[in-house]
């Protein structure tokens, strides 16, 4: 899962850069040659949509999704795992529709194309949501067995009341 988690995220780091380089061109082009490049910003808004899908099962795999757990840590740490157990499932279940979503969508958008890049499909910008959330469900999935290393640290601070020295 690591050499996969490090795969990921080496690609969707190779995707920043090139956003990166979209939006300097934008600028250069725009400011400094007064020449109109919407292609760029095509390419850079492709890219963000790459770079946030892909991110997903690397962030999965980490833990470290956004969330808010002020009310999570004050529940008793039994109650914790079951609701731990329900939330991942969810979760699933989401994730599933948002792949078949992006499944359909591609389906239904590989006859289309952008406004200024003529050769590339719309279709395109739905890869990185069939990939992410399928990643995504495999590691929330792996996650949720190992669940013993997800409560270890809350287990420590349950007991002593004080947050564990990572």
């Amino acid at each position: 899962m690591k050499k996969l988690e490090k795969i990921i995220e080496s690609v969707a780091a190779l995707i920043f850069l090139f956003m990166l380089f979209c939006c300097l061109a934008q600028v250069l082009f725009r400011f400094v040659l007064k020449i109109s490049a919407p292609w760029t910003e095509e390419f850079a808004r492709m890219g963000y949509i790459w770079m946030v899908f892909l991110m997903l099962p690397v962030l999965e795999s980490r833990n470290e999704q956004l969330k808010v757990t002020f009310f999570f840590d004050k529940i008793p740490l039994t109650a914790r795992k079951i609701f731990y157990w329900f939330m991942s499932a969810v979760y699933v279940v989401l994730l599933g529709f948002t792949c078949y979503g992006g499944i359909r969508y591609f389906g239904n958008t590989k006859m289309m194309t952008f406004g200024t890049v003529r050769w590339m499909l719309m279709a395109y910008q739905y890869i990185p949501v069939i990939i992410g959330c399928g990643f995504g469900i495999l590691f929330v999935v792996y996650r949720a067995i190992h669940y013993k290393t997800v409560f270890a640290q809350d287990a420590v601070e349950y007991e002593t009341g004080e947050e564990a020295a990572e």
